[in-house]
């Protein structure tokens, strides 16, 4: 049984416990070869060196295997990092897997009921029936359950793609209400539909991963492929309103440069694409500005990302490292 998470360790600890190995790199230094890990759980990742018998330690176990590591935490260059004497393979049936990848803090359960309600809210008697067909494959509501949302950025946890979804129907509810011309039906059907191809995008082996298809084909098309396998199921599902539903599945990216296909090109498209950006990033935002505060951290580091720092509040006392000037611009 694991004890010990990365986000409970402090300077000094003496650590004996169970981790997803994420990355292993064989290095050398001054001749002697060594072995840099980074190691995870459900809670973050630490770095983590071994310096005896880097080779022998090296061929252990695999990236996405449980190891059981025994060593110190020591701060290295203003990061914590484990310094280890020993590290172990571990078979699964010993360790408990839910311990090694984040999930989401609220019922999975409440949350997809809170899905079919958005759903059956659908007066359109097509989008109804398509929605319907979703709801009733008991292998997609499986994987919609458990999905994540993204693989670090935002909502990179177990039961992230489902909350992440609801909260962009949300958005698009209320956007619904306010611009007469939005046709609330469609909207809120590419809302909760429109992010259906990660469920095939992502692994969960020990840590969130892409699948083969996730990088070869992305979520867009994915998306699309299983919305159209769909719409031919549903009798008499009128050709406009198939173009206009997978329209905001092919350009809810909402760029070509970031894998959209194409732009969008209606005002349910537009919304979507806003709706979907907005709670992601606010995700992303959220998880650093928690972290950072706990910390005691006033602002975060360089966020290559976004090019940019990211403001924690006052009850911090640190300042951000600093960075050379043409990296900060």
């Amino acid at each position: 049984m694991k004890n010990l998470f990365v986000k409970d360790i402090k300077p000094g600890a003496l650590v004996s416990d169970f981790f997803v190995l994420r990355k292993k790199e064989l290095k050398e230094y001054d001749g002697q070869k060594f072995l840099k890990l980074e190691l995870g759980d459900g809670s973050g990742r630490i770095d983590a060196v071994l310096w005896e018998k880097g080779e022998k330690f090296f061929k252990t176990a695999e990236v996405g295997e449980v190891v059981k590591v025994k060593g110190v935490a020591l701060t290295y260059k203003n990061s914590l990092q484990l310094k280890l004497e020993n590290l172990e393979k571990i078979t699964r049936g010993k360790i408990d897997p839910s311990d090694f990848l984040p999930k989401v803090e609220e019922d999975l359960d409440l949350l997809v009921e809170k899905f079919k309600g958005f759903a059956k809210s659908i007066k359109d008697l097509y989008l109804k029936n398509l929605l319907e067909l979703f709801i009733n494959d008991s292998n997609f509501m499986e994987k919609l359950k458990l999905a994540p949302g993204g693989k670090l950025w935002h909502h990179s946890f177990l039961g992230g793609l489902l909350k992440h979804t609801l909260k962009v129907a949300e958005l698009c509810e209320k956007a619904a209400c306010m611009y007469p011309l939005v046709q609330r039906d469609l909207l809120l059907a590419g809302a909760l539909l429109h992010d259906i191809g990660k469920i095939t995008q992502f692994k969960a082996k020990g840590f969130i991963d892409y699948t083969d298809e996730g990088r070869l084909v992305g979520h867009v098309v994915s998306g699309y492929d299983i919305l159209s396998q769909k719409i031919e199921k549903v009798k008499d599902f009128p050709q406009k309103l198939s173009l206009q539903l997978k329209h905001l599945i092919l350009s809810h990216q909402g760029e070509l440069e970031l894998a959209s296909p194409v732009v969008p090109q209606t005002i349910e498209a537009i919304i979507l694409h806003y709706a979907d950006q907005m709670d992601a990033q606010a995700d992303a935002f959220a998880r650093i500005i928690e972290k950072h505060k706990a910390l005691g951290e006033k602002w975060s580091n360089w966020v290559p990302l976004i090019k940019r720092f990211i403001y924690a509040g006052e009850e911090g006392l640190k300042e951000p490292v600093p960075l050379k000037q043409e990296e900060e611009e």
